[in-house]
């Protein structure tokens, strides 16, 4: 069984980061494909499904597109001083409180109740209680950007007191 498990985790582990290559791979592409701005504008900021596309007009007249993932817990900012370009900051990390429901696959399949506390992009990591009332620590990653339709779901490893296993969340 702990064998299994360990094969879940690093296939788990794999998809993520070759999902983490692929989503840098289409926003790339997307910031290519970008138009331009108007003569009066200095910047357009657009975000549906966590995903910011910035375009901005540079000092030498040049036009910028930037596309990044703004979490849910972050927020953004457009600054536009009087002699310079347009600055976006995205709020990327941070602490949070997200509450969620859980369901752990160790060696038994059991439910939890957790809270995440710390986020960076699409990463975080908290803290639960599963039914047994046996305290557990997380990390898991939103699949917000993976689907359309997931956009409060995470998947995840958790262990605790010599266990270890997947979880899938479902925040508040």
């Amino acid at each position: 069984m702990k064998k299994l498990i360990r094969i879940t985790a690093l296939l788990v582990i794999a998809g993520l980061l070759f999902s983490n290559w692929w989503r840098g791979r289409q926003i790339d592409k997307l910031a290519a494909q970008s138009g331009t701005l108007s003569d009066s504008q200095a910047a357009r900021v657009v975000v549906k499904d966590n995903k910011l596309t910035a375009t901005v007009r540079q000092p030498d007249g040049s036009v910028k597109t930037e596309v990044r993932y703004l979490p849910p817990e972050g927020h953004a900012e457009v600054v536009q001083p009087t002699d310079g370009p347009t600055e976006i900051s995205v709020k990327r990390a941070g602490f949070t409180f997200r509450p969620a429901v859980q369901g752990l696959l160790g060696k038994e399949l059991k439910a939890g109740l957790g809270a995440r506390l710390v986020y960076f992009d699409r990463y975080g990591a908290g803290v639960g209680l599963d039914t047994d009332l046996e305290g557990y620590l997380f990390v898991d990653r939103r699949l917000d950007d993976l689907t359309g339709f997931l956009k409060n779901t995470t998947v995840g490893l958790y262990g605790g007191r010599g266990r270890l296993g997947v979880l899938v969340g479902v925040y508040f």
